[in-house]
Parts: structure tokens; C-alpha cells; sequence
């Protein structure tokens, strides 16, 4: 059936055309290449709008050459870079070349993948600077809310292979693998050259007259050129022969360092179980005694009752020799164990460490992170270390430092943090009672937060810190108070991976890999101000 709207239809009979050759003219200002709304003006007004000294401070003008880029461009290129997840300096120069967004930043100028590369190498020491700019912008324009501040560890893997780690012994012996590399090479060229360098120029390139004949034999002898290439070969090995005994030594340090603690802690358990073991044995002596004493006093008739058993028979006596004899075994062991290196390293980013993480094990860092209530990044480190526990007391260090800079952005002195929220990795005695804001820490995972056995009434005045923390987080109001914890920076730890592509670190060290969390973090920020605020915040916060 025919519609009777029929005629009114407008009915397709070819494609488009596709004009790849018909002439056009872009807008001849930039500015029309976006949108006025678009993310990329809100982010040069954000670098326009901080102190970028610290960038400025290797910039040299008037020097012979081409005149350098304008770092505050290299800078704003980086920020959207990283907050499209591009990270690859080599895809920026791309689109540099091939994205209109890219091109109005750059200005037109195309830095080559070397210059960007470069410029964020350069300014490693400068990221922290900025992350401490955006956040006092940030706060001027009205964000940083500090009621609970939420502390999290999340694992980045670093740019280098797991395979190339290897232990004390291993790294000893890839150290004597590459010095023998290293001789065979100088033999080698001893044989080759004698008592030349091997670099010289033959000897009938030395006479003028006869260059012009030789020419093929020159071309012959240019593949002699990869022998002579072997001496930085032989360098190359050395270098990496020696930072595999230097990362050996460092191992067998830190085992020491840590064999020490335990090896003492465990002899001052052993003196206390001997000590528990002669009171017991004392005891029991004591009674044994009493019992003979008022059995003479009887003529003989006995008394009531079974006679003591011996005092090495006792169950106490029998107890207390067992756990000597347990603790005997483990200071042995500790003991043992003082003398042998554990660890591993890796020769191609020795900062970086063996991290476990849910399904297993990868080679990278534990980067720490301070969010606000409004998920707001207000500290961010990265450390070697496997574990929170150490970790508090330094982000609470750097927390402390982000208050202040809010404090100065908004003029408001009486700024503080209401509670700090830790999981269960950050419990410790210690940090259950160091100086800092009020904090709720984890004693437990999931539905045990506050522990195996939390407290059913209020702890007394002499209650330890740990009970006072089970009581806090089995109230509702505890409760609820820590569950904001997960909301508030897991979305953020969720963005910095996803989003801005952090799941590895780019460039290799614990420096460079502080310096790219920055970078991120800085990103994030800025699009959660713009997200919050709108476009105008920048101009609002001035």
C-alpha cells in the first residue's frame, strides 16, 4: 500500500559528494577554529592564570640560535595532552600537525617530539610547583572542601620489564656476565688495532694527492666502522656492570636494616617467655614444696587430694618451655636468615619494586593520594614502598601544606580539615595516635572495619588507641563517616588510570614518575574546576 504522504517525501537517488579537490579557506583567525566554550580556552586561561615561573627559569633568551618556545605553550600543550590521555610525545607532535585543538595551543609553531620531550624532562622539579598553583586557583575559585579528606595507595606500574629484576646473587652475577663481555671486547680490539686507537685515518688518506683514488677502498673500509663502534659497546656494559653490583649492595643493606629490628625483637621475646618459664617452674616449686612440708607435719597419714606432680611435669611448666623453645627456634631462624639478601631490583629502573595487587604482582610504584570532599586533589607522592603504613604520616605532612596553600588562596585562616579517612593499610599503633587532624583509620577490611571483635559499650579512660578507634567505627555516625571514604578518592584514582592513561608511568625513576603524578593530577584538577565551576571560574577566581 501506497503511503498517501507519498509526494511529500523527499526521495534519496545519490550520495553525497565527497569534494577532496574542491578549494577552501579556513577561518584566518584561530580563534574561530573552536568553539567558544570549548575545554582548550578554559585551560589557557588556567596557565595564564597561575605563577609558571618555575618554567621560565630555564628558558634563555638572547643567546645566539633560534629564538626557544614559550614555555607557558609547551606547558598548556601538555595539560590537554594528559587530559585526553596522551601522553606519547610523539603523538602530541602529531597532533599538533593534524588537531585543530592542538594547532590553536601550539599557535602554529609544531614542536617536534624531541622539544616536548624535553621541556617535560627539563621541569621535573617544577610539576609539584604547579600542582601547588592549580590548587591555590582552585580554591580561590571556591572549591577544596576539607569536612573529611579521604588518603589512598594505588599501584602504577613503571616503564621497565618485571623479567630484567633480579636479586643480590642475580645482579652479581649479571655484573660478572657483562665485565667479561666488557674484557673480551679490549681483547679483541688489542688483537685488531695493537697499539693504535683504531680511529685513526688510513694512512693514504693523510697524502692530499692520492684522496681522490681511494675513494672505493674508503667505501670498502667503512664497514669497519660497527668494530669500532664495540668500545661503547664495552662502556656501556661496564656502566651496566657496575649498577648491578651497586643495586646488589643495596639489597644486602636493606636486609640487614630490616633482619636487625626483628633479630632484637625476637631475642627480647625469648628473654620474656625465660623469665615466664623460671616463674612458672619457681611457682610450682614453691608448691611442691608446701605440699611435702604439711605432708611431714600429718605422721604420715597424708593429705587430701593429689600429690603435685613434678615441677618439669606441670602443664604451666610444660607450656612456658614450649613457647621458649618456640621463640629458641625463631631468633635461629633470624639469625639465619641475617646473612641472606632478599629483594630483587631492577636494572633498568632501580627506584621502582615488585608491588602485589589484586590477581598478583607487578613492577611499579605505590602512589599516594589526599582527596577532599568535593574530590579535589590535594597532595600526591609516589614512594618505593610496598605498603601505606609509612605513608601516613608524610601525605598528613603534605595535607597540612595543601591547607595552608587553601588558607592563602582563600583568605581564610580558620581553614582546617575535619577527619581524615585511611583503609585498613594504614593501621598501625603508631598512626592510630600521631599528631595531625582527627582520622578514622580501618582495623579491618569490608564489613570489619572495626575489627574482629569491636567493643559492644563505650571503652573506658584507659582504654588503648586502638579501642578507642573499633568503638568510633562501629557507631552509625562512624560508619557512615568512613564509608565516604571509597567514594570519595577511589573515582579519583579510577580517572588518573583511565583518563589520563596513568596505569604506567612514561619515563623511568621515582623523580620522573613524582613528576608525571603531578602532571596528572594537576590535569584533574583543573577539568574538576572546570566541570564544577564552569568556564568562567578562572576569570571568577580573579
Amino acid at each position: 500500500m501506497v503511503s498517501p504522504h507519498v509526494d511529500n517525501l523527499v526521495v534519496a537517488k545519490d550520495f553525497r559528494p565527497v569534494w577532496r579537490d574542491q578549494p577552501m579557506l579556513l577561518a584566518p583567525d584561530v580563534r574561530d577554529w573552536l568553539p567558544a566554550d570549548h575545554v582548550v580556552w578554559f585551560l589557557l586561561d588556567a596557565v595564564a592564570a597561575i605563577d609558571t615561573s618555575s618554567v621560565h627559569r630555564r628558558a634563555r633568551l638572547g643567546g645566539a640560535g633560534r629564538s626557544p618556545y614559550d614555555p607557558d605553550m609547551l606547558l598548556a600543550l601538555l595539560i590537554y595532552a594528559y587530559a585526553g590521555g596522551v601522553r606519547s610525545s610523539r603523538k602530541v607532535e602529531r597532533r599538533c600537525r593534524e588537531d585543530a585543538a592542538f594547532m590553536v595551543i601550539s599557535g602554529l609553531c609544531y614542536p617536534d617530539h624531541a622539544t616536548i620531550a624535553r621541556f617535560r624532562k627539563d621541569h621535573d622539579g617544577a610539576m609539584a610547583e604547579l600542582f601547588t598553583a592549580v590548587l591555590g586557583l582552585c580554591g580561590r575559585a571556591g572549591m577544596g572542601a576539607l569536612e573529611h579528606v579521604a588518603i589512598d595507595g594505588t599501584k602504577m606500574a613503571a616503564d621497565a620489564s618485571p623479567s630484567a629484576s633480579r636479586d643480590a646473587d642475580g645482579l652479581r652475577a649479571l655484573a660478572r656476565k657483562l665485565i667479561d663481555e666488557a674484557t673480551k671486547v679490549d681483547e679483541e680490539e688489542d688483537a685488531l688495532y695493537g697499539d693504535s686507537r683504531g680511529d685513526e685515518l688510513p694512512e693514504a688518506l693523510r697524502d692530499p694527492a692520492r684522496r681522490k683514488q681511494i675513494i672505493e677502498e674508503l667505501v670498502k673500509a667503512a664497514a669497519a666502522d660497527a668494530d669500532r663502534s664495540r668500545g661503547k659497546v664495552r662502556t656501556a656494559r661496564v656502566d651496566k656492570a657496575e649498577r648491578a653490583l651497586r643495586l646488589a649492595d643495596e639489597i644486602a643493606a636493606e636486609t640487614l636494616d630490616r633482619a636487625t629490628p626483628r633479630r632484637e625483637l625476637t631475642a627480647a621475646r625469648l628473654a620474656q617467655a625465660e623469665a615466664a618459664l623460671a616463674q612458672a617452674k619457681a611457682k610450682q616449686q614453691a608448691h611442691h614444696d608446701d605440699w611435702c612440708r604439711r605432708e611431714a607435719a600429718t605422721g604420715g597419714r597424708g593429705l587430701p587430694g593429689a600429690r603435685p606432680s613434678g615441677v618439669e611435669e606441670h602443664i604451666r611448666v610444660r607450656q612456658a618451655a614450649a613457647r621458649v623453645d618456640a621463640w629458641r627456634q625463631r631468633l635461629t631462624e633470624r639469625e639465619a636468615a641475617s646473612g641472606q639478601t632478599t629483594g630483587k631490583r631492577n636494572i633498568t629502573d632501580p627506584d621502582s619494586r615488585i608491588m602485589p595487587v589484586k590477581g598478583g604482582f607487578i613492577l611499579g610504584y605505590n602512589s599516594q593520594l589526599a582527596v577532599g570532599a568535593d574530590h579535589l586533589i590535594l597532595a600526591a607522592n609516589v614512594v618505593p614502598d610496598t605498603g601505606d603504613a609509612q605513608q601516613l604520616t608524610p601525605m598528613l605532612d603534605q595535607l597540612a601544606h595543601a591547607v595552608d596553600t587553601l588558607r592563602e588562596a582563600t583568605n581564610n585562616p580558620e581553614l582546617a580539615v575535619g577527619c581524615a579517612l585511611f583503609d585498613a593499610g594504614y593501621a598501625s599503633v603508631d598512626n592510630l595516635s600521631v599528631p595531625g587532624p582527627d582520622r578514622l583509620i580501618a582495623l579491618g577490611k569490608r564489613n570489619k572495619i572495626a575489627g574482629e571483635d569491636p567493643p559492644t559499650s563505650p571503652p573506658g579512660h584507659n582504654a588503648t588507641a586502638r579501642q578507642n578507634m573499633a568503638w568510633r567505627l562501629g557507631t552509625p555516625a562512624g560508619k557512615a563517616l568512613y564509608n565516604k571514604r571509597g567514594a570519595t578518592v577511589e573515582p579519583v584514582n579510577g580517572h588518573l588510570k583511565d583518563r589520563r592513561g596513568l596505569r604506567r608511568f612514561s619515563r623511568r625513576g621515582i623523580t620522573a614518575a613524582r613528576a608525571e603524578l603531578h602532571l596528572a593530577a594537576l590535569t584533574t584538577n583543573l577539568l574538576r574546576l572546570l566541570a564544577a565551576k564552569g568556564p568562567t571560574a578562572v576569570a571568577a577566581a580573579h
